[in-house]
């Protein structure tokens, strides 16, 4: 039986085996023979360390391999291993001069091992176990804290973690909080690096349960006014595409000022680098009012068709006079079907930040070149003055051969 092997994809984690004192005739032999409920309660027949002789590592778990994948011929596929986290020797396909990490193998060809055997009642009796390992073995009972299989934290330290983390309570403020109740000891029952996967758990957790909490606040929001709007498309995976929300106060100021809106995409929240779609315009004191907030999770033709449908939808079948919107492909190609009679133009912002570095050279260059291009953009000319006008300032600084300019 070969146990040099390296381990396969399918194998499973269930707890460490192996005691440095058990010997033939002590308490671990005795449980030959034992019968178990499942293949985990006989994982958890295995010997325990004491608190004074433990792995030397954190990942010191049992391997829980089906015996098949380890047999040369033959063989009771009934047969389930528990054997060492260090079984079998590391094999590598990237040479020492190729190596990026130096990240070496734990494995030492530890040979311990448990045997168990599946009954036709599916319960388990141990058949064989090896009890002896071929490496040092922890000799303190501090050096536990560091074991992975030890790390089995008070449900209410995680709890007043969580709260700390709620309110941004500061990664070192909530180590030294915690340190007060360890007595002093060098050894921290969780570790920096402990708290800080902790504090990540808890925000992956957090993060699958924000898409019903945002939908309970959208039905909170419909309870207290019946015009707050909101839509959300899914996928075919029955996964959120698409989130459209606007509450009444932002469709009513678009029953007053949106004959000309703008459509902007460039934002991205934080968490989810999902783009925020805003429409918004200017009121008559010149103030920017929010119509419509969305988040898109791709920005193609189909998400901005389903966009621009809903808003016609949240506004009662008004469309815009005109939509300003920055050069983005996909947003032109669903506009016209939308908004069939919307005049479509792009952004001056965007086309300015776009050749930002560019006019930087010609302002660099001309000093007067800034002053008359920015008359020609903010004068209220008519199309053919626009013309004539961009024509003269072309050929004042001789830039007929810029492709930029023409």
């Amino acid at each position: 039986m070969d146990f040099q092997k390296p381990y396969p994809p399918s194998i499973l984690t269930a707890r460490r085996l192996g005691r440095v004192d058990d010997g033939p005739d002590g308490s671990y032999g005795e449980r030959r023979g034992q019968r178990s409920n499942s293949a985990a309660e006989a994982a958890s027949a295995a010997p325990s360390y004491p608190a004074t002789t433990v792995f030397p590592f954190a990942k010191q778990e049992v391997q829980v391999v089906e015996s098949a994948q380890f047999r040369k011929t033959g063989g009771n596929d009934n047969h389930k291993y528990f054997v060492c986290a260090f079984q079998g020797k590391h094999t590598t396909s990237v040479s020492e001069a190729d190596r990026q990490r130096n990240k070496t193998s734990q494995r030492t060809g530890c040979n311990a091992r448990m045997r168990v055997k599946v009954q036709e009642d599916n319960t388990c009796v141990t058949v064989d176990i090896e009890y002896n390992h071929n490496y040092q073995l922890m000799q303190t009972d501090d050096m536990l804290v560091f074991l992975h299989s030890h790390k089995n934290y008070d449900p209410t330290i995680l709890e007043y973690v969580k709260l700390l983390q709620y309110h941004d309570v500061k990664h070192t403020t909530i180590m030294s909080m915690l340190s007060e109740n360890e007595d002093g000891s060098y050894f921290l029952s969780m570790t920096g690096r402990d708290l800080l996967n902790q504090k990540a758990m808890n925000a992956r957790k957090d993060d699958l349960d924000d898409v019903l909490k945002l939908v309970s606040f959208f039905k909170d929001m419909k309870a207290i006014n019946d015009e707050f709007f909101y839509d959300i498309q899914v996928d075919k995976e029955k996964s959120i595409k698409n989130i459209f929300w606007s509450n009444a106060s932002c469709r009513g100021a678009y029953q007053d000022f949106g004959d000309c809106i703008t459509s902007d995409t460039t934002y991205k929240t934080n968490r989810f680098h999902m783009p925020l779609g805003v429409f918004v315009e200017t009121n008559h004191h010149l103030q920017s009012t929010i119509f419509v907030v969305a988040l898109m999770r791709d920005e193609d033709a189909k998400s901005f068709k389903w966009l621009f449908d809903t808003f016609v939808w949240c506004m009662n079948n008004k469309h815009p006079t005109c939509i300003l919107t920055d050069q983005c492909p996909s947003m032109a190609k669903a506009i016209p079907q939308s908004f069939p009679n919307t005049i479509h133009k792009l952004c001056r912002w965007h086309i300015l930040k776009k050749y930002k570095e560019y006019l930087a050279l010609l302002y660099k260059k001309y000093k007067t070149f800034k002053e008359e291009f920015t008359a020609i953009l903010n004068w209220p000319l008519m199309p053919t003055e626009f013309e004539t006008a961009w024509a003269q300032l072309v050929h004042t600084y001789n830039l007929e051969n810029d492709q930029m300019m023409i």
